[in-house]
């Protein structure tokens, strides 16, 4: 047996992700052979029947005694590998269905950071490569791009329309970025500021209930109006013209860098043209 300690698996926990060491484990005691049936012509029967019972071993004691029950009567190693796949994979049509509506629906989640939502967000895409459709990747990247909260529009437009291709890997790094400039600004910021980085703008103060209500009206006054110009002002990043974006223009695409555009997103503008839309416009 691998020094390697394997979680038991008890049929509650996640089956791809102990498939996976599982394998793992096989490979490096040179035994998968058995359970992939992948023999050299010239190897043996006695060598054949050792591996597979080294094989069955050491997958029969990686398992709970509720899953032993369900698949005990499996005599070799690569039965007992495809009874496993057979009752904790999901391949219906239903199961893929669902979770490729989840997939295509998916949003980043702002109270998690963002490897709890990436973490998701790639066992969704297993789970769904388990049902058989291996090209799920493709759409990976624009469907991440897409879950971006629409807060922050101006950083997806910049990205959708001023890159040729898209990968994966960029926008993880991207989000990844952000989120360390955010940890270590956002202490020195004022009250309103951190609010308004975290979607959250909704007036907070201890003062008493009279005082609340007078503020809030004032606000909201203030804050009608601020939207009125904001949306009087908008620009688009191609032709440096107001009254539309990026996406909705029609002259030829220019590549012109607008800095102060990227102030539509607030206290976040900084970071996101220095850590996200730069490195993809230089790559």
């Amino acid at each position: 047996m691998s020094g390697y300690n394997l979680q038991v698996f008890d049929g509650k926990t996640d089956f791809s992700i102990w498939q996976q060491k599982m394998k793992g484990i096989l490979i490096q005691q040179k035994i998968f052979k058995a359970v992939s049936a992948k023999y050299p012509e010239n190897i043996s029967e006695e060598k054949i029947l050792e591996n597979d019972e080294f094989a069955y071993s050491s997958i029969i004691l990686n398992l709970s005694d509720s899953v032993i029950r369900k698949v005990g009567k499996q005599k070799s190693a690569k039965e007992l590998w495809e009874k496993l796949e057979e009752l904790y994979t999901e391949t219906s049509l239903p199961t893929k269905l669902f979770l490729l509506e989840k997939f295509f629906k998916y949003k980043l989640d702002l109270s998690k950071n963002i490897d709890d939502n990436i973490d998701e967000f790639t066992k969704l895409i297993q789970d769904i490569k388990l049902t058989g459709d291996e090209s799920i990747d493709e759409y990976s990247p624009i469907v991440l791009l897409n879950a971006i909260p629409d807060i922050y529009s101006d950083v997806k437009s910049a990205i959708k329309y001023d890159r040729d291709s898209v990968n994966l890997e960029t926008i993880i790094t991207g989000l990844k970025r952000i989120e360390i400039d955010l940890k270590t600004s956002i202490p020195s910021q004022n009250h309103n500021e951190i609010n308004f980085v975290r979607g959250r703008g909704k007036y907070r103060d201890n003062r008493n209930n009279h005082d609340k209500r007078s503020k809030n009206k004032s606000r909201s006054r203030s804050e009608s109006s601020d939207m009125d110009e904001k949306r009087n002002d908008k620009r688009c990043y191609n032709c440096d013209k107001k009254g539309h974006y990026i996406k909705n223009c029609k002259a030829k695409k220019s590549g012109f860098v607008l800095d102060r555009s990227l102030c539509a997103i607030g206290f976040l503008s900084g970071f996101v043209h220095v850590w996200l839309i730069e490195p993809l416009w230089r790559s």
